[in-house]
């Protein structure tokens, strides 16, 4: 709902005032009900305890005309309503006053503003020693000090409403004023957009009356539909030389179209070169990864390999040692003849003992346990050679780096495990949207520097491969305990055919390559390093958005 101005100034000027006289009256209204009560209850208890003092000798000695005579010299007070004297068994001695209030139930009051009845109930022990006798009950007539609180409350009512009257008056009176003052701003306002969709700023410029804010404001109007009036002359003469200006230029665009077209070209010739030249120099830069892990991953295939070969004949001795132990047992089971039956049992015993069938039985598992290893080794060496020869492949996927770090392992462990040890620190990180092939490649240039770097100190060093996510990527962070790196070729690390390594050791493109690589899918490639105390290269790769999957390892 929309609110005048009128109104949010009616409404906000008269609201404190209201919300002010709303709390004075609710203090005014509680402070006399504390104050009536603590009267009230002050002269009750007050009168109370007089009366007990007064007629307790009378009371235990059971005179009750003594305590008839002080009951009537105290009803004398008009104040007191009635009075009741009885025992602790509720055994009336003497009652007397208003006759209604002795016939209701007596229940004691507490407080003088939940009397409904104008009596205040109040009760007194007679007490001899802290022995209870009897009760004093008392009625006080409270009529009149109610009626008193009822008129202060009728007139302070009656004051805030007028108050609240007089403020709103007042405010109506300023929220009339202000709209008369703003609604001569609002029609001039309305004039100024007209004239600015019509181009015509005469008449428009309204009235300023008195010497305040507004007044201010109006003059302010006043000055700025002058501008823009000025200024609508200006753009005029502009647009007029703009016109002629455009006249001159459109053959000048044709002109530089058609020149731009050719250079455009040009250009898509050029970029495709370069992408021939980029995919030649990617595969070159693989072959020479290739050449590096052939051997590597020879000893690796060759390794496993070698002890299947060793366990199969050694299974084949164990199977002929079965084949004859199950002829003996066939010609067991086939032979009626209890002597011949013996000798093949005692046979049979034999031949287990000679040929250990209890450790031939549990070597078994082992060998084949062994063997299951190796080909499993030999396959996950074939599966790393497999994602390694997709590195110019144009297909991405969502894959976990930690997957391709554990299959770079494999492949060039190698060539790591004789000059360095590898630590992995692999944390719980998301799938990431990649080419598996060509993040392998990176992840493979950066281990085997890393290695070579380790090695060039001559010191048994480490290499630690670790993944993280900071922020909105995944870090594969690869860190030696080398050479390191100059500072001042840190600068030229990712340059195309820069390399610090001795002639004919590197091609220089293997840093430019992953740098680009990493450029591809929309993450970094960075490094820090310190001179004889190592380096730390660092792979961002950035996380999907809108991914479902949970985290794996």
């Amino acid at each position: 709902m929309r609110l005048s101005l009128r109104t949010k100034t009616i409404t906000g000027v008269v609201s404190i005032p209201a919300i002010l006289l709303i709390v004075l009256v609710v203090t005014i209204f509680q402070f006399l009900n504390d104050l009536v009560d603590s009267s009230v209850e002050k002269s009750a208890s007050t009168s109370a305890a007089l009366f007990v003092s007064t007629t307790k000798n009378a009371f235990l000695s059971y005179d009750l005309s003594s305590l008839d005579a002080d009951v009537t010299e105290i009803l004398t007070n008009p104040n007191i309503a009635y009075v009741r004297v009885k025992d602790k068994n509720n055994r009336v001695f003497v009652e007397k006053g208003d006759t209604r209030a002795l016939q209701n139930t007596f229940n004691e009051d507490t407080s003088a503003s939940h009397t409904d009845d104008g009596i205040y109930d109040t009760r007194a022990p007679i007490l001899v020693n802290d022995t209870l006798y009897g009760y004093v009950e008392m009625g006080l007539n409270i009529a009149s000090v109610t009626d008193s609180v009822s008129r202060v409350r009728n007139w302070t009512l009656t004051l805030a409403v007028l108050e609240f009257i007089l403020v709103g008056l007042l405010s109506y009176l300023l929220g009339s004023y202000l709209m008369r003052q703003l609604q001569s701003l609002h029609t001039g306002a309305n004039h100024l957009g007209e004239a600015i969709e019509n181009n015509h700023y005469q008449n428009i410029f309204i009235e300023v009356r008195g010497k305040d804010e507004l007044s201010d404001l109006a003059e302010a109007f006043n000055h700025l539909v002058e501008r823009l009036r000025e200024e609508h002359g200006q753009r005029q003469r502009f647009e007029d030389e703009l016109k002629e200006l455009n006249a001159l230029l459109e053959d000048k665009v044709k002109d530089r179209t058609a020149k731009l077209n050719q250079k455009n070209m040009e250009l898509e010739e050029t970029n495709k070169n370069l992408k021939e030249a980029q995919v030649q120099l990617l595969q070159a830069e693989k072959m020479a990864s290739v050449g590096q892990l052939a051997a590597g991953v020879a000893h690796e295939i060759n390794n496993p390999i070698g002890f299947v070969s060793s366990n199969i004949s050694t299974l084949n001795d164990y199977i002929a040692t079965y084949q004859m132990l199950f002829a003996q047992v066939t010609a067991l089971l086939n032979s009626d003849d209890e002597a011949q039956r013996l000798a093949l049992i005692a046979d049979i015993k034999q031949n287990i003992i000679d040929k250990d069938m209890a450790f031939i039985n549990e070597d078994i598992s082992d060998l084949l346990n062994d063997s299951t290893e190796g080909l499993h080794r030999v396959a996950e060496i074939v599966k790393g050679l497999k994602l390694f020869s997709r590195v110019d492949s144009d297909g991405v996927q969502l894959h976990n780096i930690n997957d391709c770090v554990r299959t770079t392992l494999a492949m060039v462990n190698n060539q790591l495990k004789y000059v360095c040890t590898v630590e992995t620190k692999l944390g719980n990180v998301p799938a990431v949207t990649m080419n598996i092939g060509k993040i392998s490649q990176v992840v493979t240039n950066l281990l085997i520097n890393a290695g070579q770097a380790v090695e060039s100190t001559g010191v048994h060093g480490r290499v630690t491969i670790s993944t993280v996510v900071v922020d909105d990527f995944v870090e594969l962070r690869v860190e030696d305990t080398g050479c390191g790196i100059p500072q001042d070729n840190l600068d030229k690390l990712f340059n195309p055919f820069f390399t610090t390594k001795p002639e004919g050791q590197g091609t220089g493109l293997g840093l430019s390559i992953s740098f680009g690589i990493a450029q591809e899918h929309g993450g970094r490639l960075s490094v820090t390093s310190e001179e004889n105390e190592g380096s730390m290269f660092t792979l961002a790769l950035p996380i999907v958005k809108d991914e479902s999957d949970e985290p794996e390892t």
